[in-house]
């Protein structure tokens, strides 16, 4: 539906942003996959070739992001998607490209955040990269907008030549909505023959720091005049309510709510720099104003240096500095809703019946369900087998890892000790491998999967073997981006054409680990020797297991139904005196029968895979 012309479609805010690029005439795309922000690049991909787009999965942010400075310095117009953690990657290059400039191409930059933390670990607000960096910024609070501002972005990004940053959040990027759809235009690009001069900010990135500041302030001007930012004007309301992006739409509901009394609601969809202007005369009047914004209180603290420095001190404020609205966390309209009534002076409480005696009935009532892998999942493999080695070193064992399907080993009885960023497995490894001397008894292992090998691990396994650090590195190898969605990295059994794909095995050699070997997942009593042999051993060990995904398997269209299927011996199972298949291994495939005191297999979950067998120790999972 995306490819259709004019007319209104039902589209996602990640659809709606990947149409406003084609309608903008976006001409080359680099990613690196990480939800929220994952379709954008995705839909841009499946219409790349009707279109003349170049798209690419980078390495990494950083690389992805260099790339479209690239095409940029060329003249194409590019478009560099990822989520709030990826622009962390990436933002080395962010603060330097913003004074060396963009190019006459145009870059903007869709930056998703995860209020909540629901695929991420943690929930920041990207907003503060843009002050930080001195650059435009739009929020966008429905899938039209999401699609609307892009080519806006992209013509201030190539008037001023500077990158422009579009923020969204989980809510607006996975929510669908009616989006009014604008002609693609027909363009060939054609790239210019030369780059522009001067980018680089030495020696007087001072100079460049002003310039930019120049260009801000211009920008300023024009925002005020935006017909983006709206307000509902409300005739004689003395309370404005300034929301941003999503949350734009539970303020408008929790508005409508309070029906008796005059609110304004405006729109701010320009939140940097901030239109001084516009927001000085929806100021004017007003006795109370409440800010409605995830996740920091980044309009906020700005209006309130704006009102300082132009003595609107008659006015209240309200918002995450009072604690009127929540400063962790997503907001919904109950929140709102509750923050309005706080702000207006009314008793109300939150829509429902949700006082917090009932909130904790409630949860009383749910069943617990920790996140846990696929049914099958080799990495439950391999974290039973380091399991194993923990239990065999007397808890003498730390596990560094990061962000990826295997984070859920934190889940896994905490077979995995801390998670970071993607890599920081591996580098943090480093320095707990260097403490021997200073008496840490602990052997440290550090896990990562393929893709994140390939987008952070290489300078710190690099620093593993330059400094000795005594580490046992493990590589949970299945070929592709699982996490997200089966995206092709450069190790990725599946290439598309002109992709070269690259060796794993051959790139951790050329480090010349201590001892290196490949190992079998599927293999558990195999994967138990292996890592305890590794660990035994001195210095740098590398060790990388075939780990093929179970969803991959199924979407490329491998039948279980072919292997043998899995049984239960009741005779030589030990009943409530063991249940380490259903309450340690933990496959889902496996269920408790409280009647018969025995383990169930669930034919519709079991891929008959064979792993239980091996985890059972009285021989009472067999193949049949």
């Amino acid at each position: 539906m995306i490819e259709r012309g004019t007319s209104e479609v039902l589209m996602s805010g990640n659809e709606a942003f990947a149409r406003g690029a084609l309608e903008a005439g976006i001409g080359f795309c680099a990613s690196y996959p990480g939800t929220p922000s994952t379709e954008i690049t995705t839909t841009l991909m499946s219409l790349a070739k009707i279109h003349g787009v170049y798209v690419e999965w980078s390495t990494n942010e950083k690389v992805a992001l260099e790339a479209c400075a690239g095409a940029s310095w060329g003249g194409i117009a590019a478009i560099c998607p990822m989520k709030s953690l990826g622009l962390n990657v990436a933002s080395d290059f962010l603060l330097n490209l913003n004074l060396s400039g963009s190019g006459p191409g145009g870059l903007v930059i869709i930056v998703c955040d995860d209020p909540r933390g629901h695929s991420s670990s943690n929930e920041q607000d990207s907003r503060f990269y843009s002050k930080a960096s001195y650059l435009p910024q739009f929020e966008p609070s429905t899938c039209q907008q999401a699609k609307d501002v892009v080519p806006v972005a992209l013509d201030i990004s190539r008037e001023y030549q500077i990158p422009v940053i579009v923020r969204s959040t989980t809510r607006l990027s996975h929510s669908r909505g009616i989006v009014k759809l604008e002609k693609v235009p027909k363009r060939k690009h054609s790239a210019a023959k030369d780059i522009p001069d001067d980018l680089y900010n030495v020696p007087s990135p001072h100079l460049r720091h002003r310039m930019l500041l120049d260009k801000l302030g211009d920008i300023a001007i024009e925002f005020s005049s935006s017909p983006l930012n709206s307000t509902t004007k409300t005739a004689g309301a003395d309370t404005l309510i300034i929301a941003t992006g999503v949350a734009h739409r539970y303020a408008l509901e929790a508005a409508s709510l309070f029906d008796s009394m005059s609110l304004e609601v405006a729109n701010l969809v320009t939140s940097n720099p901030l239109p001084g202007t516009l927001l000085k005369e929806w100021l004017r009047g007003k006795k109370s104003v409440l800010f409605v914004e995830e996740v920091d209180p980044f309009v906020e603290e700005q209006v309130l240096t704006l009102c300082a420095k132009d003595d609107l001190s008659a006015i209240q404020f309200f918002g995450k500095h009072d604690g009127t609205v929540p400063s962790h966390g997503e907001l919904n309209t109950d929140i709102v809703v509750d923050a309005v009534a706080r702000s207006v002076g009314l008793d109300v409480e939150l829509l429902g019946d949700t006082t917090p005696k009932t909130i904790e009935k409630a949860k009383a009532l749910l069943v617990p369900r920790p996140p846990t892998f696929c049914t099958g999942c080799t990495h439950r493999n391999v974290y039973w087998a380091i399991r194993k080695i923990k239990q065999r070193l007397k808890d003498k064992l730390v596990v560094a890892g990061d962000i990826g399907c295997y984070s859920l080993g934190v889940f896994y009885e905490h077979a995995m000790d801390t998670m970071q960023s993607m890599g920081s497995g591996i580098g943090t490894a480093c320095g707990l491998g260097q403490l021997h001397r200073f008496g840490f008894e602990s052997k440290v292992i550090a896990v990562a999967g393929d893709s994140t090998f390939y987008h952070a691990c290489i300078p710190a396994l690099i620093n593993a073997k330059h400094k000795g650090a005594d580490v046992t590195f493990i590589v949970m190898d299945n070929a592709t981006t699982a996490m997200t969605g089966f995206q092709p990295h450069p190790g990725s059994s599946i290439q598309e054409d002109g992709m070269v794909q690259m060796s794993l095995d051959r790139i951790v050699d050329a480090i010349e680990p201590d001892f290196f070997a490949r190992g079998n997942a599927a293999d558990i009593p195999d994967a138990i020797d292996l890592i305890w042999d590794a660990v035994q051993k001195d210095g740098l060990k590398a060790l990388v297991f075939d780990s093929i995904c179970r969803l991959e398997e199924q979407r490329l269209g491998v039948a279980y139904e072919d292997q043998a299927k899995v049984t239960v011996d009741i005779d030589n199972c030990w009943g409530e005196k063991c249940k380490i298949c259903v309450a340690q291994f933990s496959c889902p495939a496996l269920e408790w029968n409280e009647k018969t005191d025995h383990p169930v297999i669930l034919e519709h979950e079991c891929i008959r895979c064979g792993a239980c067998i091996a985890v059972c120790p009285h021989d009472a999972l067999k193949e049949e």
